[in-house]
């Protein structure tokens, strides 16, 4: 059965994916980077759009092929286990920036 979990195509606007190459490593973006879709899937020729926030605490909108990242299913434990890492990541850099 296809889904959005195993068909990129079929992922919609505001679904959490992560990075699944370091295509986007000279703009600072890695390989498990996560992010967050803002603008689907619309023709064969567009790209794909998602929103990740750095560790500088900035964001940045990113064009994605349909090959360079994975939704992540927050039903599934392995891909929950990445969600979890993800927040407890962000909320001790948000801790450490407010002491500062």
């Amino acid at each position: 059965m296809k889904d959005k979990y195993s068909d990129n195509k079929l992922a919609e606007e505001l679904d959490l994916i992560v990075l699944t190459n370091d295509t986007h490593e000279k703009r600072g973006l890695k390989e498990g980077a996560l992010g967050t879709l803002i603008r689907s899937y619309t023709r064969e020729s567009e790209p794909l759009y998602a929103e990740f926030a750095l560790a500088d605490g900035s964001k940045r909108e990113e064009p994605l092929a349909l090959g360079e990242f994975r939704v992540l299913n927050e039903k599934n434990e392995r891909d929950l286990s990445v969600i979890v890492k993800y927040l407890l990541t962000r909320q001790s850099t948000a801790l450490r920036s407010e002491k500062a």
